[in-house]
């Protein structure tokens, strides 16, 4: 479709996918920002949490909420330009589930932009007043005027006695091959029978696929601490896996996974990581896929592991303890010193050096997705809601800032063109540089 003049794609930068890219790189080259910072505008959107990242288009922010909801708000005040229900949210989650820590449960991944079509593609659980049973959609809503053109069912194919109300939407869509890639796990806590998915849904019309991580068993979550499915440059989809919850066989779980573009049932290719015990999730952060050919993935071992995208085999150890703590959410590439840097649970960005294939500095308190910008790296502390930018080189804290909100597990700030705009547990909050 043509966008109308209120949206102009070359008149701004544009940050479409988690972690701004398909391999999920992190790194922001219009972000360069100037310290202190000062807020520009604060909207609480319907009061309810915004765990995926914020998407920036033509001007526009989109941002979708746990109740539902799907925004699209004025980059330079934060003003609604118009707001879009999909349905009702999942109400009393662990009553209703057994577990969970997300409620109400609603949109939880980040959304994803097709430009050529001018389509926001959105994952919403739903629910009849509240209650179970539910299901999971696929939206196409469109950018200018928030309407709804495609509705898609995303759930995989359960069979008894899966239910998807044990399952979480909490990876981030990917967009490619004419496709949109969701991730699925379980819910906090692992109650009920649930598998691992990943599902494919041609954005043209056609029938979904889906790779089961645990035919023969349960568990294997594909969450990925918020980040989600990576595309390699050849089309094919990366993902790393949780902890089996059985003990069948189970060779694809704490994995990372390369699948072919409309997937199959068998890997094209994974790599396990065999130093993971009982709940040692690979599958805390999702997998960068760098650009000279490699992988990089970590979980809750605190083991790098640098392996070839072509089949996985794995190029070399990388000595140390990555973070000591689990690593958790999405992580960045400077390609200036040719380093991963890391999220710690615990608090601190890790970084972890592929040329001498060492971690290095661990340093600040942030402890979610890092997002490359400009000369520094940036990374919020959840769930207090502080704000910081690190030295890559160094580690050191170059500035700080108190969002002045509570915000979400992994929450993942978006870092570009002179803005930053951090998803908060009651809505989103915008700063520019001074």
């Amino acid at each position: 479709m043509n966008l109308p003049s209120t949206i102009t794609p070359a008149a701004t930068a544009s940050w479409t996918t988690y972690q701004d890219g398909s391999s999920h790189l992190g790194d922001s080259p219009t972000g360069q920002l100037s310290t202190p910072l000062h807020r520009d505008w604060t909207d609480h959107l319907d009061g309810s949490a915004v765990y995926g990242q914020p998407l920036l288009y033509g001007g526009r922010v989109f941002v979708a909420t746990e109740d539902d909801d799907v925004f699209a708000l004025d980059a330079s005040n934060g003003r609604t330009l118009w707001e879009t229900r999909l349905g009702s949210p999942l109400l009393n989650v662990a009553a209703q589930a057994g577990c969970g820590d997300v409620d109400p449960l609603g949109v939880t991944s980040t959304p994803v932009i097709d430009t050529a079509t001018g389509t926001l593609y959105v994952l919403g659980e739903l629910s009849s007043n509240g209650r179970t049973p539910v299901h999971h959609e696929l939206f196409g809503v469109d950018l200018q005027d928030g309407e709804i053109t495609s509705s898609v069912d995303a759930d995989p194919p359960l069979a008894s006695p899966q239910d998807s109300v044990h399952l979480l939407q909490r990876a981030a869509l990917a967009l490619g091959n004419g496709r949109v890639y969701v991730g699925f796990g379980g819910q906090y806590g692992d109650c009920g029978s649930y598998h691992g998915w990943v599902v494919s849904i041609p954005v043209a019309g056609g029938s979904k696929t889906a790779f089961d991580v645990t035919p023969n068993g349960t568990g294997g979550a594909v969450w990925d601490g918020g980040s989600g499915p990576a595309i390699g440059h050849d089309g094919d989809v990366f993902v790393t896996t949780g902890n089996p919850n059985s003990s069948a066989p189970a060779p694809w779980a704490e994995s990372v996974v390369k699948l072919p573009s409309a997937l199959s049932p068998v890997p094209l290719a994974y790599f396990r990581d065999r130093a993971a015990t009982g709940d040692m999730d690979l599958s805390t952060g999702g997998p960068i896929l760098l650009p000279d050919g490699d992988v990089f993935a970590v979980g809750k071992t605190d083991i790098g592991y640098l392996l070839r995208q072509a089949d996985l085999s794995q190029v070399a150890p990388i000595s140390g303890r990555v973070c000591s703590s689990d690593p958790d959410g999405g992580g960045a590439w400077d390609p200036v010193t040719d380093s991963v840097y890391v999220p710690c649970r615990a608090g601190g960005i890790q970084q972890v050096d592929l040329s001498t294939m060492r971690t290095g500095w661990r340093s600040g308190s942030a402890n979610s997705t890092v997002v490359r910008a400009g000369a520094g790296l940036w990374s919020l502390r959840y769930p207090t809601g502080t704000l910081e930018e690190l030295d890559p080189s160094s580690g050191a804290v170059l500035y700080k800032l108190d969002v002045g909100q509570r915000v979400a597990n992994f929450a993942s700030p978006t870092v570009i063109d002179g803005l930053v705009v951090v998803p908060t547990a009651s809505g989103v909050v915008a700063f520019s540089g001074a």
